[in-house]
């Protein structure tokens, strides 16, 4: 018996470790589905996931990973390639750094020119798919939630997303829209297990080289708008047809140029063309309250943004200037956060070009100020940081590149009330 007894033991404690395995693999399961756990190319998908958007819940201030997967080999060949500009390889202690410093989201730029096949089926290279899976990877395991899109394929210089030349012509509309879409379609079929984390952004800034300067876009803007609206339609309805969580991911759409005044019902573009925010229309939506509205703020000119390469004055904070940033971000709270279409402030500044102790003093109260008032207004801010002129982030240390980027942080992430 007591022989009887000893195996009975060592059954019954194989049972026990066995029975808990299975509770322990299923309640892990278990938490992975329901955030909306990432599978596709990746295949290293860790158990947690970021607090899913909704309602833009779980974000308030992003930093852009800029210059890194959007950036083009050269002028040639056009092809993307990651250390083109610059940047080192982009590793997984840059985005842990990212998240240490306060941030929530960040957006991924990424260029797919050089890696698309050539017509009818314009096949994305399987390597450039799971070379940015693994970058969407590394920011998923910081616990940072992202968004990728489809970047500098709408340069002039080397892209193909040309509006200007759709609007010339049927026959090049109708070739650029096919090869968007179904570009996209494998994009979001390569993803289509990534949980909420993971937002699609529909393009960056596609306009005809005019910037809405050109003849072509003040004499009729509609028409140029109205091709935005026809590819952000497309890309809204390729991606929900791709399957797995695209049925409900969150799509981010821009209107022309990423400009402000070119996707608020109000707006009235500041170079001549007259109401232009009117023609923009979000697209029709299988899935309700999944879409989220973004634009690109650089405001003023000079201080936030160089000015033919360079900056123009230290100084900013004049109330003309504050109350310029009021109206705007209240327009947006009107338009489409009172409506609960969150919206993300996809790239701004300001330039990290400041030398002086009034100009990094103005800087900082620029920081506090503007991100503050987004987040008054319920918008999420995200830095544009490409490693040069706006660069915050040492991409080779994971840290900070010097004291007063680091108060620069701080003062982000205190004004989105972090």
């Amino acid at each position: 018996m007591g022989n009887f007894s000893g195996i009975f033991r060592v059954i019954c404690y194989k049972l026990c470790v066995i029975l808990l395995v299975v509770i322990n693999g299923f309640s892990i399961l278990s938490c992975n589905a329901s955030n909306g756990g990432v599978g596709g190319g990746n295949g290293n998908a860790p158990v947690t996931s970021p607090p899913p958007v909704s309602s833009a819940e779980g974000m308030s201030v992003g930093w852009n990973l800029g210059n890194s997967l959007d950036a083009v080999r050269n002028w040639d060949d056009k092809v993307a390639e990651e250390t083109a500009w610059g940047n080192p390889v982009v590793t997984q202690a840059l985005l842990n750094g990212v998240k240490a410093q306060g941030f929530d989201l960040v957006r991924i730029p990424v260029t797919w020119n050089g890696h698309i096949g050539s017509a009818p089926d314009y096949k994305v290279s399987q390597t450039r798919l799971k070379r940015v899976a693994e970058v969407v990877g590394y920011a998923r395991n910081a616990g940072l939630n992202v968004i990728i899109n489809m970047h500098h394929d709408d340069s002039l210089e080397y892209g193909w997303l040309k509006v200007g030349d759709a609007a010339a012509g049927l026959s090049n509309k109708n070739q650029i829209t096919d090869k968007y879409g179904k570009v996209w379609t494998q994009i979001a079929e390569y993803f289509k297990d990534y949980g909420d984390f993971l937002i699609f952004e529909s393009m960056n800034e596609v306009q005809d080289g005019g910037w809405g300067w050109s003849d072509a876009f003040k004499t009729n803007p509609k028409t140029q708008i109205d091709i935005i609206n026809e590819w952000n339609q497309l890309f809204t309805d390729n991606v929900r047809a791709a399957g797995g969580n695209n049925a409900k991911r969150y799509l981010m759409y821009p209107s022309y140029a990423s400009n402000f005044d070119a996707i608020l019902p109000d707006g009235k573009y500041q170079y001549g063309a007259g109401d232009v925010g009117k023609y923009f229309k979000l697209p029709i939506d299988s899935a309700s309250g999944r879409q989220i509205v973004t634009f690109h703020y650089y405001e003023p000119f000079g201080f936030a943004h160089p000015s033919d390469g360079k900056i123009t004055t230290d100084s900013w904070g004049t109330q003309a200037q504050k109350d310029e940033v009021d109206k705007l971000f209240a327009r947006f709270k009107t338009a489409f956060v009172d409506k609960n279409i969150p919206v993300i402030i996809g790239e701004m500044g300001p330039v990290n070009l400041q030398t002086t102790d009034i100009g990094r003093t103005n800087r900082l109260a620029y920081i506090s100020y503007v991100y503050g008032k987004a987040k008054e207004n319920g918008l999420i801010p995200v830095y544009w940081d490409d490693g040069g002129d706006f660069g915050m982030m040492n991409r080779s240390t994971s840290r900070p590149k010097d004291d007063h980027s680091a108060a620069s942080f701080q003062a982000m992430v205190k004004a989105a009330g972090k």
